[in-house]
């Protein structure tokens, strides 16, 4: 009897610390990000665009131990260079991005994560004789990142972004058409994150 007795606190204290521990380990994940793209190269019909920009947003996902899953919004400021016709413009841009993402967390102060979004936009924010304003530009994307969370409460972000636009938008004439070829995008973003995990 009392070894049975002994057996079923045993029971009991191995079944609340095991809630008590996956509970400390599960939860909630809520990271607001900043970075700044840069290297960022585009190619549309032999014209080379170069870009860099400020970007924002947030990360709403679950973390259970060290694997992360979830939903990613990013808004960027882009100013776009290139030549056309002998002539070197510059054009303003608005980025936004909506998306998933899945990764984990390494207990050696790494994190890395894929993500693919499936909304990526693209509106021209200045005029020119390439684009005028109001024109916008959509498709999808692909993140690749790494994190480094060996400071207090922040995570040190190196991203690699790929984007592919296959549809544009002329504001001054109302029409929507196809882009042939397609205007594929690359860029670096350096960046930092506050992952929350609630």
């Amino acid at each position: 009897m009392k070894n049975l007795r002994q057996s079923f606190f045993a029971s009991c204290f191995i079944l609340v610390f095991s809630f008590f521990t996956t509970s400390a380990q599960a939860g909630l994940l809520i990271e607001p990000h900043v970075a700044y793209g840069f290297l960022g190269n585009a190619d549309y019909n032999q014209l080379k665009i170069t870009y860099s920009g400020a970007q924002y947003g947030g990360k709403l996902g679950y973390q259970f131990f060290g694997l992360m899953a979830g939903l990613d919004y990013t808004h960027s400021t882009i100013g776009y260079k290139t030549d056309f016709l002998g002539t070197t413009y510059n054009l303003d841009y608005d980025r936004d991005q909506v998306g998933a993402f899945i990764g984990y967390k390494f207990p050696i102060l790494l994190r890395a994560w894929a993500g693919y979004y499936f909304s990526d936009k693209i509106t021209a924010s200045s005029t020119s004789i390439i684009a005028g304003n109001g024109d916008y530009s959509t498709g999808s994307g692909t993140e690749l990142g790494l994190g480094f969370t060996g400071f207090p409460f922040v995570s040190v972000n190196l991203l690699y972004r790929t984007s592919s636009y296959d549809s544009s938008f002329n504001a001054s004439t109302g029409v929507k058409s196809s882009l042939s070829p397609k205007i594929d995008t690359s860029e670096i973003a350096l960046g930092v994150s506050l992952p929350i995990n609630l």
